[in-house]
C-alpha cells in the first residue's frame, strides 16, 4: 500500500478542515445555547433554523442581535441607579394604593408592582390628545409653564415643521433657569443627530444624550438592535405624556413611504403618576454614561425640595399604573399583562396595533378569548412601512377570521396608536406594539387605566377608528394568491425574530 502523505499545515486542505471543525463546533455551542435559553419555544425554533438552513450567515446574525446585551458598564450603572432607587422610593414616591377596581383588573395591578416595583396612583386628571397640533400646542404650553424641569424622552425626534416650536420651547425653558433634558433614540433619531439642533440645544443650555449609541465595533458585544422605544415627556413632576406619538411633524415624516401621514394618541396625565414616569426617564437617562449617573444622583438627593405642592394622591380622579418593560429579562411584564386582561375578558375587546406579529401563545389566547364568546376586534393599518412585518401579520389571520376574530384594516394613515381596551373597563396605553420585539427587546412604557372614564375616552377613539375601516372577510381573504400564502408561510417561520 502507497501511505498518503499527510497534509502539513499549509496545506490549504488542512485549514479548510479546522474552519469546518470551528464552524461545527461554534454552531453546537450556539445551538445548545439557545436550547438551553429560557426563551419562548417558538423563537427557539426560528433562531435553530436560521442556524442551520444558512449555516454561515446564521452564526454571524446569532452573535449579532441573538441575546439581549447591553453592555456590561451599562449593567453596572443600572446596578447602582437601582439601589439608590430602593432607598429613594420610600421617601418620595407615592405610597401603595389599593386599586378601586374589579378583583380581576385588581389582580392584575399586583402582578405589575410584584414585578416592577411601580403602584396604582388615584388622583390623577386625565386628557387624550388625538390630533397633532393639539398634542405639540400641549406640549408648548406646559414647557413655558415649567418652573423646576422639562424631561423629554423619545424614540424618534426630528426637528422639522411643527416640531421646532417645542425644541425652540424647550431652550427658552433653559434660558429661564428651567433644567432640560433631552434622551434620543440613537438609530430612530439619526437624522436629528446629523443635524444641527443637538448643538444649538446644548449652547442654549439644554442637556442632550443619545440613547443606546451604536457602531460597528460596539455592536460586537453590545447588540445594536435594541432600541429605546419610550416616548415620554415629564413637566415639574407634575404633568406627564405619554403614548405612541414621536416628537415628528406627521405631514413631514415619512412621506416616501407611501403610508400616508401616522395617526397618534397621547394621554396627558396630571397627578402622582408623573412621578413614576420620572423615575422611569431618569433610570434611562442615568445608565447611558457615568456623567448622567453621577448627575441624576445628586439631582433626586434634591427633589424633595422641586416636589410639586400637592403632588401625593388626592381622593378621586383616574387610577393609572407604569408598566415599564426592557430587554435583559426572559419575562415580559407587559405581555403578561395582556394575557392576563385577555383571559379574563368577559364581553369586548378592542386592540390598536400598527405591527402585528404573536407568538404561539398570544395568538392562541386570541384565539380562545373569541370562541369562549367574547367580541373581540383587532384594528390595524391597512398600508405599513414594513414589508417584511406586513407578510408576517397577514400569516396570522387565517386562524384568527376562522376563530371569529374581526380583523379591521384602517384607511385613514399608517395607524400607530397602540391601544388594548377589556370590556370598557381597563385599558392599556402606550408605546407597545404588539410583536415580540416590543415584548422582549426594545426598551417600553404603557399605562394600566383602571379608571371607567378615561377608558372610555379610549375606547370612543378606537371606535372612530373602527368607523374609518374595512373589514377583512374570511371567505375573500382564503381567495388570495397561492404566491402570497407561501411567502407568508417562509416569513412565519422567523417572524418571533422579528
Amino acid at each position: 500500500y502507497t501511505a498518503l502523505p499527510f497534509p502539513s499545515p499549509e496545506s490549504p486542505m488542512n485549514w479548510y478542515g479546522l474552519l469546518v471543525l470551528f464552524h461545527f463546533c461554534l454552531s453546537l455551542s450556539i445551538a445548545l445555547r439557545i436550547i438551553y435559553s429560557r426563551r419562548s419555544s417558538s423563537a427557539a425554533l426560528a433562531w435553530l433554523t436560521v442556524l442551520f438552513a444558512f449555516p454561515l450567515l446564521g452564526v454571524i446574525v446569532y452573535l449579532l442581535i441573538g441575546e439581549s446585551k447591553l453592555g456590561r458598564a451599562r449593567a453596572q450603572r443600572q446596578a447602582e441607579l437601582l439601589a439608590f432607587h430602593d432607598a429613594f422610593a420610600d421617601r418620595f414616591l407615592p405610597p401603595q394604593t389599593v386599586p378601586l377596581c374589579e378583583v380581576r383588573f385588581r389582580q392584575i395591578a399586583h402582578l405589575v408592582q410584584a414585578d416592577s416595583g411601580y403602584v396604582a396612583t388615584g388622583g390623577n386628571t386625565t386628557r387624550l390628545l388625538t390630533d397633532t397640533d393639539a398634542i405639540l400646542q400641549a406640549f408648548v404650553a406646559d414647557i413655558e409653564a415649567a418652573q423646576h424641569c422639562c424631561l423629554l424622552e423619545f424614540y424618534i425626534v426630528e426637528g422639522t415643521g411643527r416640531v421646532e416650536a417645542v425644541l425652540e420651547a424647550l431652550m427658552r425653558a433653559a434660558g429661564r433657569g428651567v433644567r432640560c433634558q433631552l434622551l434620543a433614540d440613537a438609530l430612530g433619531s439619526s437624522s436629528f443627530w446629523r443635524s444641527s439642533w443637538p448643538q444649538r440645544l446644548r449652547a442654549a443650555g439644554v442637556e442632550v444624550t443619545e440613547a443606546l449609541p451604536v457602531g460597528l465595533l460596539k455592536s460586537l458585544w453590545v447588540r445594536s438592535d435594541l432600541r429605546n422605544h419610550r416616548k415620554i415627556l415629564i413637566v415639574d413632576y407634575r404633568v406627564a405624556y405619554t403614548g405612541s406619538y414621536n416628537l415628528v411633524d406627521p405631514r413631514l415624516f415619512k412621506q416616501k413611504a407611501g403610508v400616508g401621514e401616522w395617526v397618534d394618541a397621547v394621554l396627558r396625565c396630571e397627578g402622582a403618576v408623573a412621578q413614576e414616569l420620572a423615575a422611569v426617564f431618569y433610570g434611562d437617562w442615568a445608565v447611558e454614561n457615568e456623567h448622567n449617573l453621577s448627575a441624576t444622583l445628586e439631582q433626586l438627593t434634591g427633589y424633595v425640595d422641586e416636589m410639586p405642592q400637592g403632588a401625593t394622591e388626592t381622593p378621586g380622579g383616574a387610577l393609572l399604573q407604569v408598566i415599564p418593560s426592557q430587554p435583559g429579562s426572559d419575562m415580559a411584564l407587559v405581555y403578561d399583562v395582556l394575557c392576563n386582561a385577555l383571559n379574563v375578558a368577559q364581553e369586548r375587546v378592542v386592540i390598536s396595533t400598527p405591527y402585528f406579529v404573536p407568538d404561539e401563545a398570544l395568538l392562541n389566547t386570541l384565539i380562545l378569548t373569541a370562541k369562549r364568546g367574547v367580541e373581540v376586534v383587532l384594528i390595524l393599518p391597512k398600508r405599513v412601512d414594513s414589508r417584511l412585518v406586513r407578510y408576517a401579520s397577514s400569516a396570522y389571520y387565517q386562524p384568527l377570521l376562522a376563530a371569529g376574530v374581526q380583523l379591521r384594516m384602517f384607511d385613514g394613515g399608517l395607524l400607530h396608536t397602540k391601544a388594548v381596551v377589556i370590556d370598557g373597563r381597563f385599558a392599556l396605553f402606550g408605546t407597545v406594539n404588539m410583536d415580540m420585539r416590543s415584548f422582549y427587546l426594545n426598551l417600553e412604557v404603557s399605562l394600566a387605566v383602571f379608571t371607567p372614564e378615561t377608558v372610555a375616552a379610549i375606547s370612543a377613539l378606537l371606535d372612530g377608528y373602527l368607523a374609518g375601516s374595512e373589514a377583512v372577510e374570511l371567505k375573500k381573504w382564503q381567495q388570495r394568491r397561492r404566491v402570497q400564502r407561501f411567502i407568508e408561510r417562509c416569513v412565519r417561520l422567523v417572524s418571533p425574530l422579528l
